[in-house]
């Protein structure tokens, strides 16, 4: 079921180390300043799955493109060995697409609205167009070590006072599960706004969600670099907030800026991680041949550090993260 973790417990699947220090010394003591540095590879995608009324995807979404689209994706997340990926304006009939290509990664989905487009433009390519609640359209998560617990939904509202009010009215959402995230366990979320809704509505609720649990954020914002309502989530002596952005540059280059993610030039997806927790290593806007959306994917690269001792840090974090598997596993 899409939503949980295929058996009720994660897959403890350690990868992405870049370099340990030694966990045991003469004797076999633990070494107590052991250090570990792990990636965290991530990639984001406005799929315009269902097109859009300005009727910008029409064009990739033929049925020649369509049949290429869930090998390509799929491709990218292999080839690039991503740990959390997340999708805006997808089709529930993408997830099933993606989970044939994709059977060791855990889905977690959250139908937004109901699209009449999204079964008429995928039901030649699958039979799994049922959506929950019958919510054909919204924004997914896929972890490669799997799902722990339940997922977070909410739906946000208009809260933005300057937002402008001529802009679109959408019902927007946002996402949220918890996974063992390269080798930490963290909170990986999704969300798309619009002009009507605020970023700090939807790092609010993640807050309350996560606590203190590193956060990985990607999704749709619909605003550039260098909007204000995204000050109070750069972090970094980049604004008020407490995150980075991947492609926000490396070390003392940072900067509030990245390559364009859609067609018409405009840079508005992100992957934002907990600055406290990850370092941005490098990101890439990927053109894909040919073209599979009017937005283009952004994947990128964290990474993490255990300082301490970190065969401490790994058992506490292995018996948390099955602990609370077992507690969801049916019975």
């Amino acid at each position: 079921m899409i939503g949980t973790s295929r058996c009720g417990m994660a897959r403890v699947l350690v990868s992405g180390v870049l370099l340990a220090s030694p966990l045991v010394g003469p004797g076999g003591a633990a070494v107590a300043d052991a250090t570990l540095t792990y990636r965290v590879n991530v990639l984001t995608f406005n799929l315009c799955g269902g097109n859009n009324k300005r009727n910008t995807c029409a064009e990739d979404l033929t049925p020649e493109r369509r049949r290429i689209w869930a090998p390509q994706v799929s491709s990218l997340i292999r080839s690039r060995d991503v740990d959390v990926a997340s999708f805006t304006e997808m089709c529930y009939a993408q997830v099933g697409l993606l989970r044939q290509q994709l059977p060791d990664y855990d889905f977690v989905w959250y139908g937004l609205g109901r699209s009449a487009t999204c079964p008429r433009i995928w039901g030649d390519m699958t039979d799994d167009l049922a959506a929950p609640n019958g919510r054909t359209a919204g924004i997914a998560l896929a972890f490669k070590n799997g799902v722990v617990g339940s997922p977070l939904r909410r739906r946000l509202v208009v809260d933005n006072p300057f937002g402008d009010p001529a802009a679109s009215l959408h019902r927007r959402g946002v996402l949220c599960a918890r996974s063992l995230v390269g080798m930490e366990y963290a909170v990986g979320c999704v969300t798309h706004i619009s002009a009507l809704e605020t970023p700090q509505q939807v790092t609010g609720k993640i807050t309350d969600w996560a606590g203190d649990t590193p956060v990985i954020l990607g999704g749709d914002f619909n605003r550039k670099p260098e909007h204000v309502e995204l000050t109070p989530l750069y972090g970094s002596g980049l604004g008020t907030g407490n995150y980075t952005e991947v492609d926000a540059g490396l070390a003392d280059r940072l900067h509030r800026g990245g390559t364009p993610t859609t067609r018409g030039g405009r840079k508005i997806d992100y992957i934002f991680a907990t600055q406290s927790a990850y370092r941005n290593a490098g990101a890439e806007v990927i053109d894909t041949q040919p073209e599979l959306s009017d937005h283009r994917p952004l994947a990128g690269t964290f990474t993490g550090t255990f300082e301490g001792n970190f065969a401490q840090t790994f058992v506490q974090t292995f018996t948390q993260l099955i602990t609370e598997a077992f507690a969801v596993t049916p019975r």
